[in-house]
């Protein structure tokens, strides 16, 4: 009886790790690292039928932004704004990106005019 009843605790607690475990993944935490010469700001992702913004910070350039949690895991279509050299905002499309659940480090970087993203 007790071998069995060890065997059920431990199934029990299996099964509730495996659940956290599962319930933990479905969000992704995001920061972002700017390394442009440009303020980022407003790092949204583009659904079908809305926009929602996930990182609200303005980041300066070299900087990092706080870290921002949602339950994004997935592809998604995210763009960002940029403040160009006049101080207008602008908005970049930065394409899709793929979101796998977790923490991740997403740098964004600018190249003869072209803007690039990694994660890290």
């Amino acid at each position: 009886m007790k071998k069995f009843l060890l065997v059920c605790i431990s199934f029990i607690a299996l099964a509730l790790c495996a659940c956290t475990h599962l319930v933990l993944d479905s969000t992704e935490r995001l920061q972002i690292k700017n390394m442009t010469d440009q303020e980022i700001a407003r790092l949204s992702v583009v659904g079908k039928n809305d926009t929602v913004l996930w990182i609200p910070d303005t980041v300066l350039p070299g900087e990092l932004s706080y870290v921002h949690e949602q339950d994004f895991v997935g592809t998604f279509y995210i763009i960002i704004q940029a403040k160009d050299s006049t101080g207008a905002w602008n908005i970049v499309d930065l394409g899709n990106i793929d979101f796998d659940g977790g923490s991740e480090l997403l740098k964004i970087s600018k190249k003869d005019g072209e803007w690039d993203h990694h994660f890290e």
